[in-house]
């Protein structure tokens, strides 16, 4: 064992117990979550955010955490997968995270010759040394700078129960440090937890890979299963209405990833370009995506000159989306964008943190879009502006709820489009100053507005022939007609531009 690993192992000296029974020290070594670069070999972007399949894993470990874990310190590592891991840790906690900028980090990926035959071995697996790192000087080197920053962190912070956050290469160097073989071969799996503790004057491996917040799937699924519930998320003392919203909203937009990211669609630029003309946001401003989706509108913030662009939703599959589009755009804009797995009435920012919000397509999901709004106003800083567009309702009570019903067979996560007035009392009712207002309309095909939510070929009969009985009485208020053997018609949306006073 070299002498930097004898220091790492060696409490300071002036903390060491005089009960040797007790405790004095954890330090929970916790794997970040699954990155882009892990699914996607073509992103050739090392600092990339999380999959789908990562921010459920970060989810249910955040949530395993507060239930049954005491940690006094967070840590997390510098790479973007790490934080992003520690920062939800950190919400379920409510515990602030320290970035550690002298933790290493190895993104090496095993070559294809060396990716073990054993089907039991993840591909993500830490193999052998030699297998990871290109030389032995590397791993000297990266071993070296490892064990000095948790030498540093431990005698920080003696006596206390620390968890950092960090990619598995750093765990596993850590752990052959701890077991005096720096040829070991150790898998470290996406959000496992390691143990080492000093436990009667000495340091012990209490365990490797704690997985019990993300058991394995049985081995049979259940003849009637129900839709997935929202893992992790909890609104505390909110109705339970609002949280089945969100696990509906979850589930929708989980499934409805289109197949084809790259697809040219004229029509949705447009409408992204219509609505940031309408904005008209200061260069500069820290920006809010909420429900981000596809993480596009995000994109298209940073490239008209935003400082930064914070996108969130509640939908793993959407995220997952929007990292790779912002890994593959090749834009330098794209590094001004990030984005968090979060419910619109409750996001992990503190108060006043954002020059403007951008809220569009988001509050006819929900029968409470007053809950949102009040965290919206939390969220802007005094001055701050509130850019809202979603669905606009016909007025007429009869036509407003064939709508509804409508939108709600194409996407059964849709609850309610509203009309102006309920907008606007919306708004003003959250404290905001309308500054500004109009109504865009857009000219739609039926079928492909079908399409973006992937509707089943039965919602899409049903939705199709409720659009048809329209045609002459316009009993939908959405102006249908046909052209060139297609069903055309206008959607119309409300564009509101508030200020906080």
């Amino acid at each position: 064992m070299t002498q930097s690993e004898q220091a790492f192992l060696a409490p300071p000296i002036q903390d060491q117990p005089s009960n040797s029974d007790a405790q004095t020290v954890r330090l929970l070594l916790i794997c970040q979550a699954e990155g882009m670069h892990s699914r996607y070999a073509e992103l050739s972007v090392e600092n990339s955010g999380l999959t789908a399949r990562g921010w459920e894993q970060t989810n249910a470990l955040a949530s395993w955490l507060a239930a049954h874990e005491r940690i006094d310190v967070l840590v997390s590592a510098p790479p973007l997968r790490s934080r992003l891991t520690a920062q939800r840790i950190g919400q379920a906690l409510g515990r602030s995270v320290i970035v550690h900028q002298d933790l290493p980090h190895q993104v090496r990926i095993t070559p294809p010759s060396l990716t073990p035959s054993n089907p039991l071995i993840p591909a993500f697996s830490l193999l052998k040394v030699n297998e990871q790192f290109a030389s032995d000087q590397q791993y000297a080197e990266f071993t070296g700078k490892l064990l000095a920053a948790l030498t540093h962190l431990v005698h920080e912070h003696w006596g206390k129960s620390i968890a950092i956050v960090l990619d598995g290469n750093a765990i596993a160097t850590a752990l052959r440090a701890f077991f005096g073989n720096a040829n070991l071969a150790i898998a470290i799996h996406h959000t496992s937890i390691c143990e080492l503790s000093f436990w009667a004057k000495q340091w012990s491996l209490m365990y490797i890979n704690r997985m019990e917040h993300n058991p394995l799937p049985p081995l049979t699924l259940p003849k009637n299963s129900s839709e997935p519930a929202l893992p992790g998320q909890t609104l505390g003392g909110e109705s339970e209405a609002i949280e089945q919203e969100l696990a509906r909203v979850t589930h929708v937009y989980n499934r409805s990833v289109p197949a084809d990211l790259d697809a040219p669609d004229p029509g949705r630029d447009q409408r992204l370009r219509h609505l940031l003309r309408f904005a008209n946001l200061p260069q500069g401003s820290r920006i809010l995506d909420v429900g981000a989706g596809d993480g596009r509108l995000a994109l298209a913030l940073a490239e008209d000159g935003a400082r930064e662009v914070v996108g969130v939703d509640i939908s793993p599959a959407m995220l997952e989306m929007a990292e790779y589009l912002r890994l593959s755009s090749g834009s330098p804009a794209a590094l001004r964008v990030s984005y968090r797995l979060a419910p619109a009435q409750r996001m992990p920012f503190l108060n006043e943190s954002f020059d403007a919000i951008i809220c569009r397509l988001l509050l006819h999901h929900t029968q409470k879009p007053e809950l949102i709004l009040r965290e919206i106003v939390r969220l802007l800083k005094p001055g701050g502006i509130l850019i809202l567009a979603d669905l606009l309702s016909a007025d007429d009570p009869v036509k407003r709820a064939t709508q509804n019903t409508i939108e709600a067979r194409r996407n059964p996560s849709h609850a309610a489009a509203r009309s102006t007035d309920q907008y606007r009392k919306l708004v003003t009712g959250a404290g905001l100053t309308i500054e500004a207002e109009t109504v865009a309309v857009f000219e739609r095909e039926l079928e492909n507005w079908l399409s973006d939510m992937q509707s089943d070929p039965n919602s899409r009969t049903v939705v199709r022939e409720m659009v048809e009985a329209g045609l002459e009485t316009d009993a939908t208020g959405f102006n249908v007609r046909r052209q060139g053997g297609k069903l055309i018609f206008d959607q119309r949306m409300f564009y509101v531009k508030a200020v906080k006073r």
